[in-house]
């Protein structure tokens, strides 16, 4: 559920590896990667996912995100092991969401209620509860708010297709660039989806255009750009979500590494 990387890249490192065998701290890594990547496929929630208790505190999320970012971010991934670059984004993305959440108060006492709600309500059929044209979601309709914070959700659930309706839904009541920018991520990140890939690159690029703001689209469209290997476009992309958005934890963390690659050139093998 993450963005492929150009599989022309695969057969390089493959080619190099009997020049560079694959060090014990690397296959540790891999085996990391694999278990994470198995964790989001068990839908485990954001403590679990930071490794930090209910009642965290915000500098306890915010060093767990640093201290997981530093294993699983994607520049972190040796030149041995290109064919888990989708998982290891797909795994960063994971931790990225459970901080986004629980380091924000509102957005933290609102997953905590939503999941209690989903542990002691009642559970309606999944058809009519999800169904466009239900009455459940009839009342939602009435809030584009409330549905993108239950598509936010759905995201988080990696229920992607829940998430994407929700988000249109939201969008088609309140055109607000944000949602639209949430609907093409939900998207692009989607497996199921990979034709759909660029309409929803399209669709943050018409956010942006929309909000020069926007800086969910900016990061997003950064992201996209990492990965295909673009990386000024990258630097380009995080800088315009930090001026939109000075705060931008993970866009700031992405650039202090470009500057960091900048001043010193990783040593072959320490980086994609």
């Amino acid at each position: 559920s993450t963005p492929a990387t150009p599989e022309s890249a695969a057969p390089a490192p493959a080619a190099a590896a009997p020049a560079e065998p694959p060090k014990p701290d690397e296959g540790r890594l891999a085996q990391q990667i694999e278990q994470r990547y198995a964790d989001i496929q068990t839908k485990k929630d954001h403590f679990v996912t930071l490794g930090v208790p209910q009642d965290a505190t915000r500098d306890q999320v915010k060093a767990a995100f640093l201290s997981l970012a530093k294993v699983f971010h994607p520049d972190r991934l040796p030149p041995s092991l290109p064919h888990l670059a989708p998982k290891i984004t797909a795994v960063f993305e994971s931790i990225r969401e459970a901080y986004e959440v629980l380091h924000d108060d509102t957005r933290r006492k609102n997953y905590q209620l939503a999941q209690q709600g989903a542990q002691s309500a009642p559970k309606p059929p999944a058809a009519a509860s999800a169904r466009p044209g239900s009455p459940a979601a009839a009342r939602a309709d009435t809030n584009a708010d409330d549905l993108f914070r239950m598509g936010e959700v759905f995201f988080r659930k990696r229920d992607f297709i829940a998430a994407s309706e929700h988000y249109e839904r939201a969008y088609g009541l309140d055109p607000k660039p944000l949602y639209l920018a949430a609907r093409a991520w939900s998207v692009y990140m989607d497996p199921n989806r990979k034709a759909d890939m660029p309409r929803a690159k399209q669709w943050m690029a018409d956010a942006v255009r929309t909000d020069p703001n926007c800086d969910r689209a900016h990061y997003q469209l950064g992201v996209i750009a990492r990965v295909e290997g673009d990386m000024d476009r990258a630097e380009k992309h995080f800088r315009e979500a930090v001026r939109a958005n000075p705060k931008h934890l993970e866009a700031n963390q992405e650039l202090r590494l470009i500057d960091m690659r900048k001043k010193n050139p990783p040593k072959k093998g320490l980086f994609r």
